[in-house]
């Protein structure tokens, strides 16, 4: 196969996985989620703070008018772990008022990230609970190929006749992009989203020496409570994991998935 996966061992170059409750908790609150947060993320090593304002949302279909000078921004803080040489963030933590997020670029397997995140959980739980009250849980992932100098063939990648490959595309040798994304009803309160980008980029023109071309797909899951909360929202986060790892499969080919040993763990 012409063409190599972003890591050594699998092409995963980013996954962000987070839990959101159906309204903000109080300042006190909040303070309390940080310092938990704080001493958990220390035994990672994620020891770089940063404080950030949150969004503001406005509700969807509503005139809303804010009056930035009379109220306080919503606060998050994102505790990093830096790569040593580049200074850059590696994974993250993040504590937002309604939100938690976790993001890590040095993916091992599912296990390691999932034990970070119920670690946390577990924490943060004591200090509110969390999991009881979820509306919403996400994970995403972002898949990255990169051909050998001077381009490759992006069907020894994507399987020509995968599902998420519209037709129009199936005979294309250039750059191509495709999207999908729908909603899938567990029950008449809960529904599953799913969203698919498939995209294809080319050499330069005129192409440099060591010139590549690229594949990144993402696939993204959330499960989401219309009202009240979600059952079983870390479980959730489990199986949204396997959902997306079976979708990954149905768009590459056997010989990609062997390449990064897509069904070793």
């Amino acid at each position: 196969m012409n063409w190599e996966p972003v890591r050594a061992d699998h092409a995963i170059d980013r996954v962000v996985a987070s839990i959101t409750l159906p309204k903000a908790t109080d300042a006190n609150t909040f303070d309390e989620l940080v310092v938990a947060g704080r001493k958990i993320a220390a035994g990672r090593q994620l020891t770089d703070r940063v404080d950030l304002q949150d969004a503001i949302e406005v509700p969807p279909g509503q005139n809303v008018v804010i009056a930035l000078g009379s109220m306080t921004p919503p606060r998050r803080v994102v505790f990093r772990r830096l790569e040593a040489n580049t200074n850059t963030p590696v994974e993250e933590l993040s504590i937002g008022a309604r939100q938690l997020a976790f993001t890590t670029v040095r993916y091992r397997r599912w296990a390691d990230f999932y034990h970070l995140i119920i670690t946390v959980m577990a924490a943060l739980d004591q200090v509110c609970p969390i999991t009881q009250n979820a509306q919403l849980v996400r994970l995403e992932y972002i898949d990255r190929f990169q051909s050998a100098p001077g381009g490759a063939d992006h069907f020894e990648v994507l399987s020509r006749d995968s599902i998420f490959l519209t037709p129009v595309v199936r005979d294309k040798d250039g750059a191509l992009h495709v999207h999908s994304g729908w909603f899938d009803f567990e029950t008449p309160r809960i529904r599953r989203l799913t969203n698919v980008n498939i995209d294809v980029n080319d050499t330069p023109v005129p192409p440099p020496p060591d010139a590549r071309r690229s594949i990144s797909v993402i696939s993204m899951g959330q499960f989401e409570a219309l009202d009240g909360a979600l059952d079983n929202p870390l479980q959730r986060l489990e199986a949204l994991h396997d959902y997306l790892k079976a979708t990954f499969g149905s768009i590459i080919t056997q010989e990609a998935a062997d390449r990064v040993a897509l069904n070793a763990a």
